[in-house]
């Protein structure tokens, strides 16, 4: 029987990240090639916990912000030449602008969360695992800022 196929096979394409699919899709997982392995591409709806992921670090990156401002006042500086020009020019920028990148991280993060960034010749890590990398980060940094002030006071 022959196939009167116009256009090539959708399912061999990925979506993209921004596309209408990721409200209305129903792929859970990656695709699995002809192969058997399963293809690094996107997936039409994210796991539960990225949300609570994504929410956490947006609450440490403001947390981070306003830690930053109260320890600027207790006598530290800000190391970070851009986010220190930034905070000269107007808190509240510096807030918005590091939301706004961090928001912008997420995003990116979690579109992608299945693709791998290679290390090294065969080599690579899941970028989901960035995202938890990130998450304990900040977690980390938060302590930080509070041991130092404790020094600082």
């Amino acid at each position: 029987m022959q196939q009167n196929r116009r256009i090539a096979d959708r399912r061999t394409q990925d979506i993209s990240p921004f596309s209408h699919h990721r409200l209305l899709g129903r792929r859970r997982a990656s695709r699995r090639s002809s192969s058997g392995d399963t293809v690094a591409g996107l997936s039409d709806l994210y796991p539960k916990q990225f949300m609570a992921i994504a929410v956490s670090i947006m609450l440490l990156s403001l947390m981070d912000a306003i830690n930053t401002l109260h320890l600027l006042q207790k006598g530290a500086r800000e190391t970070n030449l851009v986010m220190d020009l930034l905070i000269q020019q107007d808190p509240q920028l510096f807030i918005a602008c590091k939301l706004m990148l961090t928001g912008l991280g997420m995003i990116m993060l979690m579109a992608y969360h299945n693709a791998r960034i290679g290390i090294g010749i065969g080599i690579g890590i899941r970028v989901r695992f960035i995202l938890y990398g990130t998450l304990l980060g900040y977690a980390a940094l938060i302590l930080y800022q509070w041991s130092m002030f404790r020094s600082l006071a």
